[in-house]
Parts: C-alpha cells; structure tokens; sequence
C-alpha cells in the first residue's frame, strides 16, 4: 500500500469512528445532565441540566424532565417545563399532572405555556427537515358519554404518538383556514394533511370490550377527503361496563391510526 493510499484510509476510519461516538457522545451528555438535574446539589446546576436537556433534541430526555417537575425548587420545576415545551417531545401528562399540584403562579405559569406548545397552541416549529403538517381534529364521540372526555383523550394520545414520528410537526388547534393557507403557502412542497377521528360506541360481548376509531384523512387546509384509517381494538375479560379499560383502548387505538397514517402517508395523492 502506498503512503498516500495509506493517509486516506486513516482518515477514513478517523471519520467513521467520530461518526459511531457522536451518537455515544449525545447520550452520554444526557445522562450526565439527567444526573445533575437530579442529583445536583445547586439549584442552579439543577436549573441548567434542566435547560440542556430542553436542547437535547432526544425524546430520552423527557423522563428525566418530568422528574424535574417535581424538584423542591420553583426554578428548577419551571425550567423543567419549559424545557419539555422546547423539547417537544412529550410529556403532557406529566405536565399535566404538575399543573394540578402546583401552588407557585410562575411555575404553572411555565407549564400551561409548555402544554400550549405541546398541544399545538403555539406557533408550528416548520422547517426544511419537517416531512407533514398534521391538523387533528376534535374527535367526533359515538360513545354515549357526556362531556369532551373521550376527545381530549384521543387529542393527546395522538398529538402523543406524532410527537414520536420524525418530521411531523402539528397544526395549533385554534388555526384558521386563512391562517394555514398563509403558514404552508411558504412551504409549498410540505405534504399537509386533516384527520378527523371518530370514536364509535364500545361494544360488549361474550367477555370482551371492543373498541373502534375510524380516522378520516383530508387534504389540508383544501379538506379534500383522500381516505380514512379504521382501528379496532379488543380486550378479553371484561363482560360488564368498564369505563377505564375503554379508555385504554381509546388511546391505545389513537396511537395506532397515527403509525398506521405515517406508515401509509407517501402513497396518499
């Protein structure tokens, strides 16, 4: 081998072994920041772990985000919030759940500006690496149940399960037909799309729940209807009226419509 063909090998296995540690890098940058937001001594180091992890870009940032939630410190708790707004990546329920507990006015403050984000309240993230522009409708409930129960729960499973598919990036529930035209007519070749879910009345029989949501698939802001994605889901042992296991089923059926649309989403015309 000659010398020169020698330098460029090494530098070619330079280049790969920097690209296998960078992934090991980011990680390890977590899990230290994790540590110290739990671990720290200093509410200020607790505070700044907290608003690494919100730059991390890692949904393996967000456990550790909701445990900040719980710090003893007001800072450190809204720095853990608006971290997960910035994050983007989950951890409504957790927020949530905070948001029923907490007493300072500045911390609640923070969360409800976090959940606004995460809810899709805030202005859409769009850039040159988003893939779909995803509106969610509210569900329409063939349940039975009184109250919006049943379709803030399908609102969140999903916004939930698009927050994990890479490129997808969602509409603010209040967004107008104007308001939309205006936001993608500078992305023109951004795919956007309307779902519409359904949930029809659970049905009981011979020992199991059953469970179905029908989601309809329109073009977005036009709403030409392109398709619907159906999901049924059924859970053995349960003969009499069990309003908590069909809420399991409800979200679970949720999260299954939007993997089973960004799986199917390239071949919608």
């Amino acid at each position: 081998m000659s010398r020169a063909a020698g330098r460029v090998l090494v530098s070619l296995l330079t280049a790969a072994v920097l690209l296998f540690a960078l992934p090991a890098r980011a990680e390890d940058a977590i899990d230290r920041a994790a540590d110290k937001l739990k671990n720290g001594d200093d509410f200020r180091v607790r505070t700044q772990a907290a608003l690494s992890l919100g730059a991390s870009k890692s949904k393996r940032a967000v456990d550790p985000l909701c445990g900040g939630l719980e710090d003893s410190n007001n800072t450190v708790r809204a720095a853990s919030a608006a971290a997960l707004g910035k994050l983007a990546k989950g951890g409504e329920d957790c927020l949530e759940k905070r948001l029923s507990d907490e007493s300072n006015a500045s911390v609640k403050s923070a969360i409800k500006k976090a959940l606004a984000t995460l809810k899709g309240g805030a202005e859409p993230p769009i850039s040159e690496s988003t893939k779909v522009y995803l509106a969610i409708a509210k569900a329409s409930d063939k349940t039975g149940r009184d109250g919006e129960e049943v379709a803030k729960i399908v609102r969140s499973a999903m916004l939930k399960a698009a927050g994990e598919q890479d490129g997808f990036v969602i509409a603010p529930a209040s967004e107008t037909t104007a308001e939309a035209t205006k936001r993608l007519a500078k992305w023109k070749k951004l795919k956007a799309f309307y779902l519409s879910p359904k949930v029809l009345e659970p049905k009981y029989s011979g020992g199991s729940l059953q469970v179905k949501i029908d989601v309809a698939i329109f073009t977005y802001p036009g709403k030409a209807l392109k398709g619907n994605i159906p999901v049924k889901l059924t859970q053995e042992g349960v003969s009499d009226k069990d309003t908590s296991s069909e809420d399991d089923l409800i979200k679970t059926a949720s999260k299954r419509a939007i993997e089973k649309f960004s799986q199917n989403m390239e071949r919608i015309q």
